[in-house]
């Protein structure tokens, strides 16, 4: 469903999603994400921007719903401008960001 991969020295936190990310998958992933961006922040103040980038990758994803979506645009609200992408996505999945207006303020790659 979904695995972590952080680089310490170049602060990114690569997150690695994997299958059918519909509503139920991404109301799960959501909680798991959240975890794991507190455990990285170093920042004592919860509203504060993430000190990391953050990258999503969606090589082995053959589907997106909605509600993943609003896990995206939620991450690249988290993080710095610059520091959010989303990778490896298959062109009916890039499509669709694009068709929804977000393929550019995402960093649909």
């Amino acid at each position: 469903m979904m695995d972590f991969d952080f680089n310490p020295e170049e602060r990114v936190l690569t997150c690695i999603f994997k299958g059918r990310l519909d509503t139920i998958i991404s109301t799960q992933i959501s909680a798991e994400l959240e975890s794991k961006y507190s455990s990285l922040n170093e920042k004592e103040d919860s509203t504060a921007l993430l000190d990391f980038g953050l990258v999503f990758d969606l090589k082995e994803v053959n589907f997106i719903s909605s509600s993943f979506i609003r896990l995206c645009v939620a991450g690249k609200k988290k993080v710095k401008d610059g520091t959010f992408c989303i990778l490896n996505s298959d062109p009916f999945i890039k499509k669709t960001f694009k068709i929804a207006g977000l393929d550019e303020i995402l960093d649909v790659k």
